[in-house]
């Protein structure tokens, strides 16, 4: 038995019965306990100063026939080159989760993006506009930061079918934010409480907080081995 599940089986065999969903990122190979459905990374963009940059995943995991995939698109906002054209980005960004969207057979798509709180306003606008774009018979799934789960303004009436917070790397708050999904859960924006969350196998929670949760997504930074310069190169795109 894996052993994510294995912990889970023998110290809180409840916990065993969510769902539970691998993030397949570069290169990642299926572990055997998500062959039911894995989240696959399916491209990747930047925004940095002026730059929209662009770049598909590596290669497609080889997956059983029977595996539902959720395609990811992962935003990444640069913190060190903050875009200067951020609302160019808009349609670009709708267009490639359009893109993912077709490679679904689980009825979900997923947007991975870290949002800064200067680009609050943009970010929800963003979630609007995709659902809108969306056809109705696929659901939209996006991440937050485990810190939004404290804040209202970003997760209310956010137009997403799914949000999941997720409870690693989570910095300077991950002391406050551990003690307060061990102790004090209710005071989590309700978004963040009950239908999924994300986790790491390395910065493993008590398991009867993953309990809590319907479905478990897992990111295990030891899953695989990429070297960057044998990734495809970021293309620039023009808004």
């Amino acid at each position: 038995m894996p052993f994510i599940l294995l912990i889970l089986t023998l110290l809180c065999p409840a916990a065993a019965l969510a769902q539970h969903t691998a993030w397949l990122w570069d290169e990642a190979r299926l572990p055997a306990w998500s062959t039911h459905e894995a989240a696959v990374l399916q491209r990747h963009i930047l925004l940095t100063g002026d730059d929209i940059l662009l770049r598909p995943r590596k290669r497609w995991p080889a997956l059983p026939p029977a595996t539902l995939v959720t395609p990811v698109l992962h935003v990444e906002v640069s913190t060190v080159n903050p875009p200067t054209r951020i609302e160019q980005s808009r349609a670009i960004i709708i267009s490639a989760l359009l893109d993912a969207a077709a490679a679904s057979s689980s009825g979900w798509v997923q947007l991975d993006m870290e949002a800064k709180p200067s680009q609050r306003v943009f970010y929800r606008s963003l979630v609007q506009d995709i659902r809108a774009a969306l056809p109705p018979r696929l659901k939209l799934s996006v991440t937050a930061l485990a810190w939004w789960c404290r804040s209202p303004a970003w997760l209310d009436d956010l137009a997403a079918d799914e949000v999941v917070p997720m409870f690693f790397r989570m910095g300077k708050d991950s002391a406050a934010m551990r003690d307060i999904l061990e102790h004090s859960p209710a005071t989590l924006h309700a978004s963040c409480r009950a239908r999924s969350a994300g986790f790491s196998p390395q910065e493993a929670f008590a398991p009867a907080v993953n309990k809590r949760y319907a479905k478990n997504y897992w990111f295990d930074r030891y899953a695989w081995k990429r070297d960057g310069a044998d990734l495809p190169p970021l293309s620039r795109s023009t808004p």
